[in-house]
């Protein structure tokens, strides 16, 4: 487990359990606070792995990660827009602001975005090391942890993204 946060041990042991699953423990701006191995080899080597925000509107490779980029830059801002409706979030208007200076493609999709996909439920992906992935997004609220979310990542059974995913996490177990 891969954690910046010291999570609820039950919920740590739950998501490391999850061996054939992408598991990230997000809080409500999307921080990654804890990953499973999985999790943390799936956003290995990106630059913004810690936010999923930052990721998609500042990483250099996320254009290229993010197969239809297009779809996931607009389901974030609707996150966004819907985080900000909720009211008051410590750190909003810092991510916010920072979106804003530093992303051309934030701004633009910000002030008129128009979501037409199933960009929230599934995520194609271009790994560096696996290669293409169509993976499934299920996001679970934690109860004992207000605002948070884990976000589940898995693939169709039997899938050639399965089969990858397979691949990608026996690279990233640790050496015994």
């Amino acid at each position: 487990m891969n954690s910046s946060f010291p999570p609820d041990p039950c919920l740590a042991r739950l998501m490391d359990d999850w061996q054939d699953v992408a598991v990230l423990l997000c809080d409500p701006l999307m921080n990654v606070r804890v990953a499973n191995d999985l999790g943390a080899a799936l956003l290995g080597g990106l630059s913004y792995a810690d936010n999923l925000f930052r990721l998609v509107f500042l990483d250099p490779a996320a254009t290229d990660f993010f197969t239809e980029w297009t779809h996931i830059a607009a389901a974030a801002t609707d996150v966004l827009h819907t985080i900000v409706a909720e009211g008051e979030q410590p750190g909003l208007d810092d991510l916010l602001g920072e979106l804003t200076e530093r992303s051309g493609d934030f701004r633009r999709i910000w002030a008129g975005h128009d979501l037409s996909s199933d960009a929230r439920r599934v995520k194609r992906l271009r790994h560096p090391v696996v290669g293409e992935l169509t993976l499934f997004c299920d996001i679970l609220d934690v109860a004992r942890l207000p605002g948070h979310r884990v976000l589940a990542l898995q693939a169709e059974p039997e899938s050639p993204s399965e089969h990858a995913l397979s691949l990608l996490g026996s690279l990233a177990l640790p050496a015994s």
